[in-house]
């Protein structure tokens, strides 16, 4: 009697100073908070006849089936129906399982509907920060492997005032959540269209997704046969200071024209582009003096020259022009070069 007695007073103490006990199995299981961005009224991108927050459910329940496969890992989605819900109440969902990683998923579109590729969005402090870029880097390697994506980065955006300027990454960090924002592609982009035209291939990007959380926290499946327990992740440290986006465009764009075949419409031109701070990502040109520019292409990551034939148009205004673009969309002109 004494030992029962004894018992219901340690735990009348503990929900006294905790709340609810954790059960063993909570503290054992990693858990996952899974958030299909936007919802209900809030469509996110549809510039194609695509509606963003139809497939980021379709992506999100395919995720959550597939880490469910995995020994270990409790997951939750903060949606699994057509329901609009504020970026604090998702992350709020996330601190109240004691959530270790909340993964808020979308799909992209730029103002310009030029980019395309893949990014990540991490929180910008301490080891949040180096969580999430770990993660994101583990994101971005499925990405590439899997489904034929172009990495555009793990990246951070500060605000003006200083805190995340994602709300779901800001009011994360309020309640000390890691998490990060999956930007799968870019819906209004003809270089990522073939990435997301069925249902099966936005299943399969939460697969991807799921695969890259479980080699994050080493986690095994009977059912799968794999087991990542000793997966080797990037290792990055916390850093001493907030991280920030890169505001600058490239501090080097150049061109020079080396051939001119007026026969053939073609010219030779050779570009230079440098960026200290995160590299660059794209490039373009124009042989009508900027009038129009070609699609971008990707700037080959091993160099800072690149020479290239391209067609050329002869009309009045021969002129030759590069725009090279930095991992943040930041971007540099070459000066005009006459062929």
């Amino acid at each position: 009697m004494r030992k029962i007695i004894l018992k219901a007073l340690v735990l009348s103490l503990i929900i006294g100073i905790f709340g609810q006990p954790i059960t063993s199995q909570a503290k054992e299981n990693i858990v996952i908070m899974i958030d299909p961005g936007h919802g209900g009224a809030n469509l996110g991108a549809n510039p194609t006849g695509y509606v963003e927050k139809d497939m980021t459910l379709v992506t999100a329940l395919a995720m959550k089936e597939e880490l469910e496969k995995y020994q270990g890992v409790s997951v939750y989605l903060t949606r699994n129906t057509d329901v609009d819900l504020s970026l604090q109440d998702r992350a709020q969902m996330a601190k109240n399982v004691n959530a270790d990683f909340l993964y808020s998923l979308h799909y992209n579109m730029s103002a310009n509907h030029v980019f395309y590729g893949a990014e990540i969005w991490a929180q910008s402090t301490g080891a949040n920060y180096a969580k999430g870029y770990t993660q994101g880097q583990l994101l971005l390697s499925e990405f590439i492997t899997v489904n034929d994506i172009f990495s555009r980065g793990v990246k951070v955006k500060v605000g003006k005032s200083g805190n995340e300027y994602y709300g779901i990454l800001r009011y994360a960090s309020k309640f000390g959540v890691p998490a990060v924002i999956v930007e799968h592609c870019h819906l209004d982009q003809a270089f990522d269209a073939e990435h997301f035209n069925s249902a099966e291939k936005l299943k399969q990007f939460g697969r991807s997704d799921a695969t890259a959380v479980a080699k994050y926290f080493g986690l095994a499946s009977s059912s799968l046969k794999v087991d990542y327990s000793n997966y080797p992740k990037p290792t990055i440290e916390p850093p001493s200071q907030q991280k920030t986006q890169d505001l600058t465009p490239p501090e080097i764009a150049t061109l020079k024209v080396t051939e001119v075949d007026a026969a053939n419409k073609t010219v030779s031109i050779q570009i230079s582009a440098a960026d200290r701070e995160t590299g660059i990502m794209y490039y373009s040109f124009s042989t009508d003096g900027g009038a129009t520019f070609e699609p971008l292409q990707i700037w080959p990551s091993a160099t800072e020259t690149l020479t290239i034939k391209v067609p050329a148009k002869f009309g009045q205004n021969r002129n030759a022009i590069a725009a090279v673009f930095n991992s943040y969309d930041g971007m540099a002109l070459s000066s005009p070069v006459i062929y």
